[in-house]
């Protein structure tokens, strides 16, 4: 018989290992655009000149690599949210607030990503050409990352094997057994909330590319 189980177990390393090397590539995007910059206007900067040969091939492959890398990572986390249902009783999703959390973790990750995806395939690279474009680009798909890292955490929870991420919940105070943003009553609203923001991030975005 198929074991469901092993197969979301899959989905989720594939998206996790595929949004983290998304991640690396936009914290890699950022560093390159700061070097270019400080090279430009800052004179004693020039002593780092020997880093010019890294940073044009982080800006060479970073940026297409983030985007193919992101593309199979949204895919991965709708499948693993999908097969996700079938693993777990739909009683105890939603009954239990931890599973609610993760749930709502997982959906504003993926809109972020999609957000993120749909940035780029609509502007291609002329995105870095406007300031306020990019900087929305990028911000978004870090945002999608680390919702991505907290649907993790709580997916970790409910597989009863905690979470590298539990010395921080104890220094802030907070547990993730406990409802963080909704009850189950606000599900639906909360995702049709989640919505309209994504659409006004859209409009925003195209906003932006003229600016």
């Amino acid at each position: 018989m198929f074991n469901l189980d092993a197969l979301h177990s899959m989905l989720i390393e594939l998206h996790g290992g595929t949004l983290a090397l998304a991640a690396i590539c936009i914290i890699g995007l950022i560093a390159a655009k700061i070097h270019w910059s400080l090279r430009k206007k800052s004179q004693s900067y020039g002593i780092f000149w020997i880093l010019d040969g890294f940073f044009e091939w982080v800006t060479r492959y970073a940026e297409p690599t983030a985007f193919v890398a992101a593309i199979g990572g949204v895919v991965g986390l709708i499948a693993s949210s999908i097969i996700g249902y079938y693993v777990w009783p739909v009683e105890a999703l939603l009954d239990r607030p931890l599973a609610l959390n993760k749930i709502m973790f997982a959906i504003f990750a993926t809109e972020l990503w999609i957000i993120f995806l749909a940035i780029r395939g609509k502007y291609g690279e002329n995105l870095w050409k406007h300031n306020g474009l990019a900087a929305t680009y990028t911000l978004t798909g870090l945002a999608g990352f680390f919702f991505t890292i907290l649907t993790g955490s709580m997916g970790g929870h409910m597989a009863g094997k905690g979470s590298v991420l539990d010395p921080i919940y104890e220094f802030v105070g907070i547990s993730p057994e406990t409802p963080w943003f909704i009850g189950k009553e606000m599900m639906y609203p909360a995702i049709f909330i989640t919505a309209i923001v994504v659409v006004i991030l859209l409009l925003a975005t195209k906003f932006l590319s003229k600016t």
